[in-house]
């Protein structure tokens, strides 16, 4: 390995430090050397399989306690409010998350080993060392946000029940410790020593679901950032070629061809690794979009209309569920300009100073380029920032729809 590529790998691996810290937790890394030893190796799957039982265990919890209250044939409010509708398809989020992260560990480990190749590392020209900070920058402040929202959420919805419980104590009302999140169990969950045990439970896999869902949101805009970076950088190089030099007009058509097929390998590669990410993601993206509406639309009722004492708890999860689909359609947006960017790079470029058989080339990439990179939702819907702006309107539409119901009853 070169002294070039393991700088590139450092840096990498920099970006992905907060992305290492979640999924190391749930057994699994994309950066850190494959376990050799079986002692080793028995820590990390045992790792995996508890958070994987944990997280079985608790939708379980969940489907059963919404099936109950259907059953029940309870009004809107007592279902919304009552089963904690939007913290379901967090679950259900999470879970689809954890399921893609174990499948796809191999090829995302790939990726992230390969794109140390064409990572740039010493580069004198200024634009191309603004646009590689600003990016990073920019990708390190909005995953530290993310971050917060969602590690603030789950806090305040693990001490809500501690918190109230104190409350309650302290005004001499009596009062017994409540539990995190509405499941049903086949036993008495309130006696002592087994209420301990759920409320730690239910502790554990609420962490669970935050770490599948940041683990895998965070390695998603940090490759999709890395790779639009590179197309940027790719177009400045697309851009420089067949221009004129320092001393003036050219008089003989240029022959860059080979720097031509070094920046259309280059392309080839990012719209592969683009391609990876593309179909490993697919189907936790149209989770994403199924699901985001409903749980926005939700915890909107739960804070108008329902639940004052958990009314800072649901605007967190409100704050976490806002910036996580939005930081999605934001960065697979970002790849679809950066990738519309490069056939506007090749028309930019000095095509017209060089031979035919570069023209050639150039026409080839062109034709190429305009065939824009997307991420899906199981190729049923493009994810831009459009869809962020369609997830909010159909939130909007479920509240509405809500609001009615609730005022007829």
């Amino acid at each position: 390995m070169s002294e070039d590529t393991t700088i590139a790998e450092k840096e990498i691996h920099n970006t992905l430090f907060y992305c290492n810290f979640f999924i190391r937790n749930i057994g699994l890394s994309f950066i850190d050397e494959i376990p050799t030893t079986y002692a080793r190796k028995i820590i990390v799957f045992s790792s995996f399989v508890v958070v994987f039982c944990f997280l079985v265990l608790l939708l379980l919890g969940q489907i059963i306690f919404i099936i109950i209250l259907m059953v029940n044939s309870v009004s809107v409010e007592q279902f919304i409010g009552g089963s904690n509708l939007h913290v379901f398809g967090y679950g259900i989020m999470c879970f689809g998350k954890l399921l893609t992260l174990w499948y796809k560990k191999n090829t995302f480990r790939q990726v992230v080993k390969e794109l140390a190749d064409i990572w740039p590392i010493v580069e004198t020209n200024p634009e191309v060392v603004i646009i590689k900070d600003n990016s990073l920058k920019t990708l390190r402040s909005r995953e530290i946000a993310y971050i917060a929202w969602n590690v603030l959420g789950v806090w305040f919805f693990i001490l809500t029940p501690v918190m109230l419980h104190l409350y309650r104590l302290a005004r001499g009302t009596p009062s017994n410790l409540g539990l995190v999140w509405r499941l049903y169990y086949p036993f008495d969950a309130t006696k002592p020593f087994i209420h301990e045990f759920v409320y730690v439970f239910e502790i554990i896999s609420g962490f669970a679901c935050v770490c599948c869902m940041l683990g895998s949101d965070i390695f998603f805009i940090s490759m999709t950032n890395h790779i639009s970076m590179l197309l940027r950088l790719l177009q400045d190089k697309i851009k420089s070629l067949g221009q004129e030099d320092e001393r003036g007009s050219i008089i003989q058509p240029l022959d860059c061809y080979d720097e031509i097929v070094a920046v259309v390998q280059i392309h080839q590669r990012l719209i592969r690794y683009a391609n990876d990410l593309e179909d490993a993601f697919s189907a936790v993206n149209l989770i994403n979009v199924l699901l985001s509406s409903v749980n926005i639309c939700c915890v909107m009722f739960n804070i108008v209309f329902l639940d004052p004492l958990m009314e800072v708890s649901n605007k967190l999860f409100l704050g976490a569920a806002l910036t996580q689909m939005g930081i999605v359609c934001w960065y697979a947006d970002e790849i679809y300009r950066a990738s519309i960017g490069v056939s506007d790079a090749v028309y930019e470029s000095g095509w017209y100073n060089c031979n035919i058989r570069c023209r050639r080339a150039l026409l080839l990439m062109l034709q190429r380029s305009q065939r824009p990179l997307y991420f899906t939702a199981l190729k049923f819907n493009t994810i831009t920032l459009n869809t962020y702006r369609s997830v909010l309107t159909t939130s909007y539409s479920y509240f509405t729809l809500l609001y009615t119901s609730y005022r007829q009853d």
